[in-house]
C-alpha cells in the first residue's frame, strides 16, 4: 500500500535556495513508485505550524522542505500527535538534519524517507516554543539575531563570518544557573549551549556527544576568555574537541533556569526568542517526537 505524505516548503528557507531545487524535489517525489506527495507551501511566520496541524490525520508522515526553522515550525505543529516528522534539509544551518543523519542529496533524503525508519526523540521547550536541536543563549544567541540581518551571503559562510564579526563587539554576560535544581550560582559566561542535538551554527560542535533520544540535554558552558583563545580554538568547533579548553564545560541536565538582569540575545533552532523577563526556562521532554530518521 502507497504511503502518502506531506511536503511543507518554506520558500525562503536558505536564502532562496529551497525555491531553486523545488524541481528536482518534485522530480523526484513524481516518479516515486511505492508513495504519493502533496505539497503545501508557507507564506508568512508561523504558518507551517499551522499547516501541519490541520493536514497531518491525513498523511503517514508530514515532512519539512527547509531549514531548522522550518523543521522547528513543523515539529511545533505535530506535537502531541502521533504523526511521524521528517526533514528534507535546504535551509541555512541544517543543524537537526546533521543530528539525524539526513543527506544533504536530496535524492538520497527521499530514498531514506521512503524506507520509513522512524525512532522516538526528545524535544525542548523554553518558554512556550518547542525546539527539536538547541538553545544558544549570550555569543551563540547574539550571533543568531546578527545572521539574520545579513542579506548577501549563504550558507554555512554567513555563521562563520558572523562569529568572526561578533567576536570584536560581545563582552561576557552575567547569569545565575540552576541544573536540575542545583544552583551553580553566579557567573560571567561567553556562551550557553543547550544541546539536544550534537550540531549548532552551521555544523559546529559545542555539544559533539549530545544524543537526541538519551533523555538528557548536554550543555556546553563557556565561561569569559580572551578573544585571542577563541580564535585559537575555532578549529575544534569543527573536530568535537571544545571541551579541551580550559574555560569550557559540559554539564548535562533535563531542566535549566537561567536567571539575569540583562535581555539574553537567545536563540532555539536557529530562531529568535524574545523571553519575558529575565527568567528563561528550559526543560526536556523525552521521546517524545517521532522522527524518520537516516
Amino acid at each position: 500500500m502507497k504511503k502518502k505524505f506531506a511536503i511543507i516548503v518554506n520558500p525562503i528557507a536558505g536564502r532562496g535556495r529551497t525555491l531553486k531545487k523545488l524541481k528536482v524535489l518534485k522530480s523526484l517525489t513524481d516518479n516515486a513508485k511505492y508513495a504519493d506527495f502533496d505539497f503545501y507551501f508557507t507564506e508568512y511566520p508561523q504558518h507551517a505550524t499551522q499547516i501541519a496541524e490541520a493536514i497531518h490525520k491525513n498523511y503517514d508522515a508530514v515532512l519539512a522542505f527547509g531549514g531548522d526553522g522550518t523543521a522547528n515550525e513543523v515539529m511545533n505543529g505535530l506535537i502531541g500527535t502521533d504523526t511521524p516528522f521528517g526533514i528534507i534539509p535546504q535551509g541555512t544551518g541544517n543543524d537537526f538534519a546533521r543530528s539525524m543523519k539526513m543527506s544533504f542529496d536530496i535524492k538520497e533524503t527521499i530514498e531514506k524517507i521512503l524506507k520509513f525508519n522512524t525512532r522516538k526523540i526528545d524535544i525542548g521547550s523554553i518558554g512556550d516554543k518547542f525546539f527539536l536541536n538547541g538553545v544558544g543563549i549570550g555569543f551563540d544567541g547574539y550571533v543568531s539575531h546578527v545572521a539574520k540581518k545579513i542579506k548577501i551571503l549563504k550558507g554555512p559562510i554567513i555563521y562563520f563570518t558572523t562569529i568572526l564579526y561578533c567576536m570584536l563587539v560581545w563582552k561576557a554576560i552575567p547569569i545565575h544557573l540552576e541544573i536540575d535544581g542545583k544552583h551553580y550560582g553566579k557567573m560571567h559566561v561567553f556562551l550557553l549551549a543547550v544541546g539536544n542535538g550534537n550540531y549548532i551554527g552551521g555544523g559546529l560542535k559545542l555539544t559533539p556527544n549530545a544524543v537526541v533520544d538519551d533523555e538528557n540535554f548536554d550543555i556546553c558552558k563557556i565561561d569569559n576568555l580572551p578573544i585571542f583563545k577563541v580564535i585559537f580554538n575555532l578549529f575544534r568547533l569543527k573536530d568535537g574537541t571544545i571541551e579541551r579548553i580550559k574555560e569550557v564545560s559540559i554539564l548535562r541536565g533535563k531542566s535549566l533556569l537561567i536567571r539575569s538582569h540583562l535581555n539574553l540575545p537567545i536563540h532555539y533552532d536557529g530562531e529568535l526568542f524574545q523571553s519575558q523577563g529575565k527568567d528563561v526556562k528550559i526543560t526536556i521532554y523525552p521521546k517524545s517526537a517521532l522522527v524518520i530518521s537516516g
